[in-house]
């Protein structure tokens, strides 16, 4: 039947031909709206739309929707994160690496700077605490697993922003570890079977679908068939599930009948689950998908009252309205008509009926795939060679026009094996942070374009809810309490305490900052009439200090005066942990036998570990190497991103032909292969068709000043590859860092006031042999992870990146997975196994 629906997008409905009882409550609503949105000083701009829309749009009742759902958007966006481990499980005292993506409306987040991760235990004891600057929306960092630890752990991940909101938006994934000590116990077997009727209601003597899923005690579905029988044991209708525990019935409920879904559970015994009751009064929405287009049915009972004889249809993706349609259902009971969507962005529509009295009646999610969320990796073995310590290439091509930020990961496949129970980025994203309920084996859903792996996945949609938000907390104005305002990395904050404001007036403070070995870095605390002060934009790693005093205070009188209060602007503690590990299900370990595998060879290299440690050598004689100048004098003057990584190192101090150039651009011309100096004009340098980032004193610098710095007073210039982490950017044409002898020198900071500053979370360099350098046939190489790379940049002119790795003593099979996110907010994913 042809829906009487007045427009798509926004229709054509005149509120003012409509009852007044129905416009005067949305014009009041409007109303309190901006009474609210004042308040809290939101948008003006927004305040001045909903103001407007009474007046000058079709409908009231839809622009206020489409309102709410604008100041959702704007102003509470949210964030969502996935996380990349570098394998599926782990043995005790092994290292878990991980690499963060960070999305917002499926695009790079922009709103955060810092990313916290967490490990925790059972009981919800924090045991480590990760805190990492996001680049590129990506982050990394790792926890080191105690040889001890229990058999069920979880890691959280979450930036500032998001402790804005329901606490279960927070990334959160239950990490399996192979314990042999773990208790093995077999709890009693829970089998459930849940039922879901579209829509969200039963109606009195309408056609209705229900949909059902069933989990044992460990979140893993079974296989069902059954009957639903009324109160007299009648049966009227049978279901069987068609995938993973899922299907769905039709049956038309009687008025004053109660109805129960009779069932066997796998280990034989007989169940019942009622049904919920049908309403009277109600509306039954059906959703059917296919040719790029979604249709939606409303059916309502023949005796329905006036507030359920109209209805606006509202669909909302990623916080934007996407459609709005007015239905009159005055003359008809049954009405039908279709959204578009084959211009839809990928991922989770929610579509919400509302009656007149502007109540949520139904609601239902359906996802789009229009095929735009991805972008292609191509990967192959270039070099292989699957013997022990043998050397693998790895090649890697990304196509497209955009920057792309990946993570590599490349373990023994043997101990690394596949679990039944799989998540990757594509599900993490685009499903499972979006959904209320537990998703069983989500990376299925993202296999395939198959209409069964389609059909599959609208039965998740059946089965689950839309979780962003609730329209009932919209329509009462129930907006989330910012309390955390987005960050900008490392901000040192504080307040001078004891001065009136009239010595406060237009003061700074000198400070230094000194992190590392030798990393120094010089600020001017501007403070607040009041003594308040705030720099931000900064980050550095480990523990910094911080002396500081009043700009001009030569005698220190106004230092001395005072007190003073710093901070580093981090997030302290997440919230607590224990509510939210509820409704997760660990993974399943794999087969026995690769269990017993992973927990053999583990135990044989901590003995192996523990043997070379203290195994006594007789009539050896120990001659210690004395360490490269150039080496020395990176551990001399670098600090943070700028110590060790994959660049070249030129000890200009310790070399006489430095002397001889005129400056750094005209010292470092030819010496670094792919580097592109031009000394004509300013001068210019560029890696990889990117300009390079310039520093001087691991202070950001630009090219006329490393120009017009003497080469009598350099004392090192290091050149790091691309990508360089420590530029704001994230360094897609690498970095020229150089020290010089008299800011790389020991900073006198004698009589000045010093504060200990924590910043980010030390670094650690993932540790892969080199058996070409070291072909040590002695050494116990049993590792499970072969190689991780959580950054790689590639772009236009930087389509092709090979890996190399070298193989364990036993690994016959190599597992590879890639995943990544470009800067136009595609994902990337792929895995595959050589052997």
């Amino acid at each position: 039947m042809a829906a009487p629906a007045t427009g798509l997008l926004f229709s054509n409905y005149n509120c003012l031909n409509n009852r007044l009882k129905f416009c005067l409550p949305i014009i009041g609503k409007l109303y309190a709206l901006m009474k609210m949105m004042r308040h809290n000083k939101i948008n003006k701009a927004i305040t001045l739309v909903a103001l407007l829309a009474v007046w000058a749009l079709p409908s009231a009742a839809q622009q206020l929707y489409d309102s709410l759902i604008n100041i959702s958007g704007t102003n509470f966006p949210q964030e969502k994160i996935h996380l990349h481990l570098d394998k599926a499980y782990y043995n005790p005292g092994e290292t878990i690496w991980f690499k963060a993506y960070l999305i917002e409306k499926n695009n790079p987040s922009q709103i955060s700077k810092t990313l916290y991760a967490e490990l925790i235990n059972e009981g919800g004891a924090v045991l480590q605490r990760k805190t990492m600057p996001i680049l590129q929306s990506g982050a990394a960092s790792f926890f080191e697993l105690d040889t001890a630890v229990n058999s069920k752990l979880y890691i959280r991940a979450y930036t500032s922003w998001m402790l804005n909101f329901d606490s279960t938006l927070l990334y959160t994934k239950p990490i399996t570890i192979l314990n042999k000590k773990a208790d093995l116990k077999k709890t009693n077997p829970v089998f459930t079977l849940t039922l879901f009727a579209e829509g969200g209601d039963l109606v009195e003597n309408i056609n209705c679908r229900v949909a059902f899923k069933t989990n044992n005690q460990e979140g893993i579905p079974f296989a069902v068939a059954g009957s639903v029988v009324d109160s007299k044991g009648k049966k009227i209708s049978s279901f069987s599930s068609v995938h993973d525990g899922m299907g769905f019935f039709t049956f038309t409920p009687m008025a004053g009948e109660q109805y129960k879904a009779v069932w066997k559970s796998p280990d034989g015994q007989q169940h019942e689950t009622p049904l919920p009751d049908a309403k009277q009064q109600g509306l039954a929405l059906r959703v059917v998908q296919s040719g790029g287009k979604l249709t939606y049915t409303l059916n309502r009972p023949e005796n329905a009252d006036e507030s359920f004889k109209s209805f606006i249809v509202f669909a909302q993706m990623h916080q934007q309205t996407v459609y709005a349609a007015k239905i009159n259902m005055h003359q008809k009971t049954q009405v039908s008509a279709d959204i578009i969507t084959d211009s839809l962005p990928d991922g989770i529509v929610q579509l919400t009926i509302f009656n007149a009295a502007q109540i949520p009646v139904a609601e239902r999610i359906a996802f789009i795939n229009n095929g735009n969320y991805y972008f292609n990796t191509d990967l192959h073995a270039a070099v292989k060679n699957i013997i022990p310590h043998g050397k693998n290439v790895l090649q890697v091509d990304v196509g497209g026009d955009y920057l792309s930020n990946l993570s590599v990961s490349v373990t023994d496949a043997g101990l690394d094996a596949d679990v039944a129970n799989k998540e990757n980025i594509f599900s993490e994203l685009l499903l499972s942070s979006d959904v209320k309920g537990y998703v069983y084996n989500p990376a299925y859903y993202f296999s395939g374009d198959a209409d069964s792996v389609k059909e599959h996945l609208d039965l998740v949609m059946m089965t689950n809810g839309w979780r962003r938000f609730k329209w009932e907390d919209l329509l009462a104005g129930r907006w989330p309490a910012i309390s955390h305002k987005p960050d900008n990395y490392i901000s040192i904050t504080g307040s001078v305490y004891g001065l009136p404001k009239v010595q406060l007036k237009n003061k700074s403070l000198t400070a230094i900052l000194k992190t590392g070995a030798a990393g120094t870095s010089f600020l001017s605390i501007p403070l607040n009439d009041d003594g308040r002060f705030n720099v931000s934009g900064m980050y550095f790693f480990d523990t910094a200090r911080l002396y500081y005093q009043f700009n001009n205070d030569k005698e220190k009188k106004l230092t001395s005066s005072a007190s003073y209060s710093f901070d580093n602007g981090l997030e302290k503690r997440g919230p607590s942990a224990m509510e939210l590990f509820s409704s997760l299900y660990f993974t399943a370990p794999p087969d026995p036998a690769v269990v017993q595998k992973n927990i053999r060879q583990h135990n044989f290299l901590l003995s192996a570990e523990t043997m070379q440690k203290t195994k006594t050598l007789q009539a050896v004689t120990v001659k210690s190497r004395q360490k490269p100048l150039a080496q020395q004098q990176d551990e001399k003057y670098t600090s943070g991103l700028f110590s060790g990584g994959f660049a070249r190192v030129f000890d200009v101090e310790n070399d006489p032909l430095a002397q001889t150039s005129q400056s750094v651009l005209d010292y470092l011309q030819g010496r670094v292969a792919g580097l592109q100096i031009s000394t004509s004009g300013q001068g210019s340098i560029t890696r990889r068709g990117s300009n390079t980032d310039v520093f001087l004193n691991e202070m950001q610098a630009d090219i006329e000043l490393l120009q017009s710095t003497s080469m009598h007073d350099v004392a090192l210039i290091k050149v790091f590859d691309p990508p360089f982490f420590g530029a704001a950017g994230g360094g897609a044409g690498g970095a020229v860092a150089v020290y010089t002898k008299k800011g790389a020198s020991k900073t006198d900071v004698k009589g000045l006031n010093e504060v200990k500053l924590f910043g980010y979370s030390a670094l650690k360099e993932f540790y892969m042999p080199d058996y070409e350098k070291t072909p040590d046939a002695n050494t116990v190489d049993y590792r499970t992870t072969l190689y991780w790379n959580p950054f790689i940049l590639m772009d236009t002119k930087n389509r092709r990146v090979n890996i190399p790795f070298y193989n364990s003593d036993n690994c016959k099979k190599i597992k590879v997975v890639i995943e990544g996110l470009n800067e136009n907010g595609q994902l990337t994913r792929e895995e595959k196994v050589f052997e």
